[in-house]
């Protein structure tokens, strides 16, 4: 296994290394107290100062090792051994084991057991009881000592181990309780991560009350809609809806809110989540505008698959009827008869044209985006719509700044944005040269693409159903054209929008990186 060198600086160790040097001042003490007693506390007269001295300069070197890049286990096993020394040699000093000094040995056991966690615990009470018995023996050989002394040498080596094993039972629960709750914290950190995440990626209001009505955690959405709101705080309207679920019949259900808050309609639902003594109350709130948005893009979602999925088979009967149709043409040889066939023609031409702008949207995520310079794209694109509106040509203006512009979009979906505002623009303009206008504009940020008219612009009425689809007000029209146009820039990453006054469109665009 290998040993960290990591800098280890234990408050632990300071502390036992603090007992050790109280340890010795005590002993020092009772002897400058005793010291004119008959029976003087060392024999041997100033030897118990030297081998305080010679502790305390042990001591004072694992102060100095608590400061090193030793590991803390080889530290304190360190400074063990240097107890067992020194505590046997003041137990020589004083007669051997009968002088009781020997009993000295299982507080410092236990202590260095317990900061071991009970890992080294039998090893430092196994370090004594060689220490011990090694003494007591040596002097036995020597006839200095009994066997008494031995069999309480042997005494005291085994109730070292009894306080090795005490401390190893607790050090091993220590070290169970402190990984468990290492564990639990852990998981409490991760809790907490994952529910300041959850909150701050919903898209609802979310307020967390206690049965008083009081903040106690909140997201950014709900900050948004109650400013200036902070944990702790008791506002009035929260409050109220408290006192309401109070008032209810049943504690446990769901209480629905709708309550207007600065010009908004807020709606949505107080959940109770009670635990023994512990009540809470998540509340849940959307602006009713954003939730009757949401409904109707569900909605429109599902009828563009729809459509999709209808125009993809009108496409061979269609294809049948324009060929019927052109037989029909060929072979007409009067005035009505041409009048009809050039009926089904026409619309055919509009039911394809239709089906193609189904399609086209079908296929909107089908992205090629590439960096795209505005300048000559505009000024080709431009040329293109004036051979498709030959009378258009020449009409056109192109207004871009001095500075490069590059977008990022798919070139495919631009040409087919701009053409269908230019196509409105040249509609309902005056069709004079200048009538039309394309316009780049630069913002730090993103690049405006402004269609400008000289036309009437939409009512206020019509702008609030311009991008929906199937609305139209020319009678020649599909509906789908600006929806189209919306849809595809979203795609990418754009936005187009009509600017009132003004009544120009505006397509918004991210630059090329």
């Amino acid at each position: 296994m290998m040993v960290s060198l990591r800098r280890v600086r234990s408050p632990s160790l300071d502390v036992y290394n603090a007992f050790r040097a109280a340890t010795v001042g005590v002993l020092v003490a009772m002897s400058l107290l005793r010291g004119g007693d008959s029976q003087p506390l060392v024999s041997g007269g100033n030897a118990l100062y030297g081998w305080a001295a010679g502790y305390l300069v042990a001591i004072a070197a694992s102060f100095g090792l608590g400061r090193s890049r030793l590991a803390q286990p080889l530290q304190l096993t360190l400074a063990v051994a240097t107890d067992v020394g020194m505590l046997t040699g003041l137990i020589a000093l004083n007669g051997g084991v009968r002088s009781g000094y020997g009993v000295l040995l299982l507080p410092f056991l236990a202590i260095s057991g317990l900061l071991s966690s009970g890992r080294h615990a039998l090893f430092y009470a196994a370090l004594a009881t060689v220490a011990l018995l090694g003494y007591t023996g040596y002097e036995l050989v020597r006839d200095l000592a009994t066997p008494a002394e031995l069999f309480q040498s042997g005494l005291l080596a085994l109730a070292g181990f009894v306080v090795s094993v005490v401390t190893y039972q607790l050090g091993r629960v220590a070290r169970e309780s402190e990984a468990l709750a290492q564990r639990q914290g852990n998981e409490i950190v991760q809790l907490n991560r994952l529910n300041a995440l959850v909150l701050e990626t919903l898209r609802e209001a979310v307020l967390v009350l206690d049965d008083q009505g009081q903040v106690c955690q909140f997201n950014h959405v709900a900050a948004n809609f109650l400013p200036e709101l902070g944990r702790g705080q008791r506002r009035p309207e929260l409050v109220a809806l408290v006192e309401r679920w109070q008032r209810s019949p049943d504690p446990s259900a769901n209480l629905a809110v709708e309550r207007l808050v600065r010009g908004r309609q807020l709606v949505g639902e107080l959940i109770p989540i009670v635990q023994d003594n512990n009540r809470r109350l998540v509340l849940f709130l959307r602006d009713q505008a954003d939730q009757a948005e949401e409904a109707r893009r569900v909605k429109l979602a599902a009828l563009g698959r729809l459509t999709a999925n209808i125009a993809h088979e009108i496409r061979n009967p269609l294809a049948a009827i324009s060929h019927a149709g052109e037989l029909l043409a060929e072979t007409a040889d009067d005035a009505g008869s041409a009048r009809l066939t050039r009926i089904v023609r026409d619309n055919a031409l509009r039911i394809d044209t239709l089906v193609e702008e189904v399609l086209a949207l079908n296929r909107r995520d089908r992205l090629r985006p590439e960096a795209i310079a505005l300048a000559p794209f505009l000024t080709g694109l431009v040329d293109e719509f004036g051979v498709a509106q030959p009378d258009a040509a020449g009409a056109i203006l192109v207004e871009v700044p001095d500075i490069p512009v590059a977008v990022a979009f798919d070139r495919g979906h631009l040409t087919q944005i701009l053409f269908n505002l230019l196509r409105n623009a040249w509609r309902h303009g005056s069709r004079q040269t200048g009538a039309v206008r394309l316009r780049v504009e630069g913002e730090p940020d993103r690049a405006h693409l402004s269609v400008l008219d000289n036309g009437p612009g939409v009512s206020e009425d019509a702008q609030l159903h311009l991008f929906e689809p199937f609305f139209t007000t020319d009678s020649q029209g599909t509906g789908l054209g600006l929806y189209i146009a919306r849809e595809l820039a979203e795609a990418n990453e754009a936005w187009l929008d009509y600017v009132p006054p003004s009544g120009h469109f505006r397509l918004t665009c991210r630059y090329a990186p």
